[in-house]
């Protein structure tokens, strides 16, 4: 199964890929390396979710903010490839970071959503 197929049978669209905010570069090739810049949790609306988990916003949103995120990754991923995530052959780090309150303790609850490790399973 293509990895397109994968993302259609999990009901998954990707959006245009964000333009970066700061002053950095969405993505960088070395050689056969490809090193994503940090995407932030914004919609294909144009949507930002945005607060600390655990203070301003509840989990289930934490875990909107997350798989936005990762979904902006897939979607820089995409553009760095012409397209073809196929060109893909495995992935060296994959780094998340909550916004939390200190007193917030399920930080791995808010990035690993079954809908994220379906993706990266392989069939």
């Amino acid at each position: 199964m293509s990895v397109d197929e994968n993302l259609k049978k999990l009901k998954i669209d990707l959006p245009d890929p964000p333009a970066p905010v700061g002053a950095y570069t969405a993505f960088k090739k070395i050689g056969k390396l490809l090193f994503i810049s940090g995407q932030i949790s914004l919609d294909s609306n144009g949507v930002l979710i945005k607060g600390k988990v655990g203070s301003e916003i509840n989990l289930e949103v934490g875990k909107k903010a997350a798989e936005t995120c990762c979904i902006n990754i897939v979607a820089q991923l995409k553009k760095a490839c012409n397209g073809n995530l196929d060109k893909v052959n495995s992935c060296v780090q994959l780094a998340g970071y909550v916004n939390s309150s200190d007193n917030f303790i399920d930080q791995p609850k808010v990035q690993w959503t079954k809908r994220r490790k379906k993706f990266f399973k392989k069939d």
